[in-house]
């Protein structure tokens, strides 16, 4: 039996059509990003661009769900991001829509694996710097008060 998924997508802070919208943008880039890969304009390049666009749309998404699920996340720095989770979800997503197997709960199941990919992916992203704490005690800038 599968784990079951920590995205839920419909309540929440967000509107679900903002939800919805981010959703399929990052179904569209985990596509590119296989399709990229593959034929007579493939390049290294492309692929790169791909993966990066792929990155940038989990983001997308998870600042989109319900709640703060990115909260205190560095999301500027999802370059620098651990792709290979991400990388394989995409294809295997983009693998579940054909095929012989391809069915409506393959596709459907690939989407939450897609979108849970995805939450992983800006969860893993590097903390934001917490402010250090003042004690409440004033600075001394000099040596004290001379008599």
């Amino acid at each position: 039996m599968a784990a079951p998924t920590r995205v839920h997508v419909g309540a929440g802070n967000s509107s679900p059509a903002a939800q919805g919208q981010a959703r399929q943008r990052l179904k569209i880039a985990a596509i590119g990003y296989v399709n990229a890969r593959h034929g007579i304009d493939a390049t290294a390049e492309l692929a790169k661009a791909a993966l990066l666009r792929l990155g940038q749309a989990a983001v997308e998404f998870g600042e989109a769900l319900p709640g703060q699920p990115l909260k205190n996340r560095r999301t500027d720095l999802y370059r620098q991001g651990n792709y290979e989770t991400l990388q394989l979800v995409a294809i295997s997503y983009a693998s579940a829509r054909h095929g012989i197997d391809a069915d409506s709960g393959m596709a459907m199941e690939g989407v939450r694996t897609l979108c849970q990919a995805a939450v992983d992916f800006g969860e893993a992203l590097p903390a934001g710097e917490v402010p250090a704490k003042r004690n409440g005690t004033p600075l001394q800038i000099s040596r004290g008060v001379s008599s």
